[in-house]
């Protein structure tokens, strides 16, 4: 009976090894991010570029697991904020001052742009926290407020992908057109502006194997010519905000009508 007693005690202090894999997968996020940045302190900007992207793909990945296991938990929630603010928020930030930023006619002003992207990542992830439990309407869960911060990390990242398709053009490494870029992007990531969320986004039967024929191409070009198909997928999202923009606040008048 003592025997059966400790095994049931042992048993309900103890749960599943599944429910850490979420968990597992946002601290592999954490040390693919941080190893990014050790990359680009050894000048290896092609390794940060893609240990960085590894890092993207598995936060995308940790949350639905998590829901998909059905073990979401206000711990896993805040370890993945922090994580993509070390991935997303800080790595770029420090990548592109290592890159550029930090040159010695600029370095003053580029340490401060590359704070200001890290803050704006920071308080875009504290309103995204808070926000996650406040009501919304039908029309606001197509949209996020601001630009992710795991895009916005991308995005800062751009013009070092296209200076490695295109090293003989200096414009694109010019220090003074990065710094501005990376405020743009950071501004864009704490703004309150209305963009494309892809979470609730159906595909009718008749186009799935349109969308996966797609999908596959987009897959060969990201193995062909990986840079300049990220550099092409972000000038199409940055497109894309004007568009979100209109789309929300005439969605948001049909609602209230």
């Amino acid at each position: 009976m003592e025997e059966k007693t400790l095994k049931k005690k042992e048993f309900k202090n103890s749960f599943p090894f599944y429910r850490l894999i979420p968990n597992i997968i946002t601290l592999a996020a954490l040390c693919f991010g941080l190893t990014a940045i050790k990359c680009g302190l050894d000048g290896n900007w092609e390794k940060s570029l893609f240990f960085l992207i590894i890092s993207a793909f598995l936060d995308g990945m940790d949350g639905r697991i998590a829901r998909y296991l059905n073990v979401t938990s206000d711990y896993g929630a805040n370890l993945d904020s922090l994580a993509d603010f070390v991935d997303f928020g800080v790595a770029p930030a420090l990548i592109i001052y290592m890159w550029t930023l930090g040159e010695s006619h600029i370095k003053s002003l580029g340490w401060g742009a590359a704070v200001i992207f890290a803050i704006c990542g920071a308080m875009r992830l504290a309103r995204f926290n808070t926000g996650i439990k406040s009501q919304k309407s039908s029309v606001q869960n197509f949209f996020f407020t601001g630009v992710p911060i795991t895009i916005g990390g991308i995005l800062a990242l751009a013009p070092l992908m296209l200076s490695l398709e295109f090293p003989t053009i200096n414009f694109i490494k010019r220090p003074e057109f990065n710094g501005i870029y990376l405020l743009a992007i950071a501004f864009a990531m704490s703004s309150k502006l209305p963009t494309f969320s892809i979470k609730h986004i159906r595909v009718s039967k008749e186009n799935v194997k349109l969308v996966l024929a797609m999908i596959g191409a987009l897959i060969v070009f990201l193995i062909v010519k990986p840079w300049m198909t990220i550099v092409i997928l972000c000038l199409l999202y940055i497109i894309s905000i004007p568009i979100s923009v209109v789309v929300f606040y005439k969605k948001i008048k049909q609602e209230q009508g």
